[in-house]
C-alpha cells in the first residue's frame, strides 16, 4: 500500500504529467476495432505534433514507405490501429521521461528498456492468448513509471535507495521499503489511477514484483482468461509484464541500473507450446527461438517509438 505521507507529497506535485483530453479521446476511439480510417485520421490531424509523428513512423524504414505516405488516412491504413495507439501512448509517457534529470540517471537506457518490456509483453500476450495484446504493450511500457517519479520528484530518496542497494546488504525493493515504506510499483499504480487507466493495467504496475502465490483473481477475470488461469496464472497481465522484465534482464536490456536483482516471476511453460510441436524442439532451443522473436518485436517497436523520442536525447 502506498505510504500515506508519500501520497500527500505526490498530491502536492503541480507538474505531474496528465493525459491530454485529445489523447484520452483518441485512445478511447482506438479501442473500437471497427473505427474507420478517415474518422481516426480526422482526430489525429487535430494535433500537429501527433500528425507529424504518425507520418514520420509511416515513412520509416520499418514500413519501407520512405517518402510515399503524405496523408494521415493512408498512414492509418498502412500502420494499423495498434501501431497508432503505441505512438499515442509513447508520446504521453515521453512527457514524464522528458522531465527526468539525466545527469545521474540513464534515461536513454531506461526508455529502451521500457520499449523492450512493452514489445515483449505484446508478444507474450499473443502467445498466451491474452485478449488485448495492445494493452499488454502499454502495461510493459509503463510498468516502472514509479521509478521515474522517484528519480524526478524524490531525488534524495532515490539516491538513498541507490546507496543502500549498492552497499550490497539490501535488495532494491528492500531498500525502497526502508526509505519510502512502500515500493515503486505502488507509486506507479497511484499515477496510473490518476490517469484513470483500466484496473488490470493498474494492477500490473502495482504487482509486477509480487509473489504470484499471494495475488488474488476475481471470478470475472477467471472467466475472461480461462486459457491462462487453467495454468495457475493469476492476474494474467501482471504475469506477462513480470515475464517481460525477466527477459529484459536476461537479454541485457535492464542496463539503466547496475546489479539489479531478478524480479519474482511465475514462469508458465504454456508460451513455449508454439515452439515445441510434437516434442521435436528442446526446451533450450525453444527459448532461443522465443528470444529471437522478442528481439525482432523489439526492433519493430523501437523503429516506431523512435519517432517520439528524439527530443529526449537531443
Amino acid at each position: 500500500m502506498l505510504d500515506s505521507h508519500l501520497e500527500k507529497r505526490l498530491k502536492k506535485v503541480v507538474d505531474l504529467p496528465s493525459i491530454p483530453a485529445m489523447a484520452s479521446r483518441l485512445l478511447k476511439t482506438l479501442d473500437n476495432a471497427n473505427i474507420r480510417a478517415s474518422v481516426l485520421a480526422e482526430l489525429i490531424e487535430r494535433d500537429q505534433t501527433l500528425t507529424s509523428k504518425v507520418l514520420q513512423a509511416a515513412n520509416s524504414a520499418y514500413y519501407g514507405m520512405a517518402g510515399k505516405i503524405s496523408t494521415v488516412d493512408l498512414a492509418v491504413v498502412i500502420m494499423g490501429l495498434n501501431s497508432i495507439k503505441e505512438i499515442v501512448i509513447s508520446m504521453i509517457v515521453q512527457k514524464l521521461f522528458s522531465k527526468v534529470n539525466s545527469y545521474y540517471f540513464d534515461v536513454n537506457s531506461f526508455w529502451k528498456y521500457s520499449i523492450f518490456c512493452g514489445s515483449t509483453s505484446r508478444l507474450l500476450a499473443r502467445k498466451l492468448k491474452y485478449r488485448l495484446a495492445g494493452e499488454a504493450f502499454t502495461a510493459g511500457l509503463m510498468h516502472d513509471i514509479g521509478i521515474l517519479i522517484l528519480v524526478h520528484y524524490f531525488e534524495k530518496e532515490f539516491n538513498d535507495i541507490k546507496a543502500l542497494h549498492q552497499s550490497g546488504k539490501f535488495s532494491w525493493l528492500k531498500a525502497e521499503e526502508m526509505v519510502l515504506n512502500c515500493q515503486h510499483g505502488e507509486i506507479g499504480a497511484w499515477v496510473a489511477e490518476q490517469w484513470a487507466l483500466p484496473k488490470q493495467l493498474v494492477d500490473s504496475i502495482r504487482n509486477h514484483h509480487t509473489n504470484f502465490d499471494s495475488l488474488e483473481i476475481s471470478d470475472e477475470e477467471m472467466k475472461s482468461y480461462k486459457y491462462m488461469t487453467k495454468a495457475g496464472i493469476k492476474q494474467p497481465l501482471t504475469a506477462i509484464v513480470s515475464m517481460a522484465e525477466w527477459f529484459a534482464l536476461d537479454m541485457g536490456y535492464k542496463s539503466w541500473i547496475s546489479d539489479y536483482e531478478q524480479p519474482e516471476l511465475f514462469m508458465s511453460g504454456n508460451f513455449l507450446i508454439d515452439f515445441n510441436q510434437e516434442g521435436t524442439i528442446e526446451k533450450y532451443s525453444a527459448f532461443h527461438l522465443l528470444k529471437r522473436e522478442i528481439a525482432e518485436e523489439y526492433e519493430r517497436s523501437s523503429s516506431i517509438a523512435s519517432t517520439t523520442t528524439k527530443s529526449l536525447y537531443n
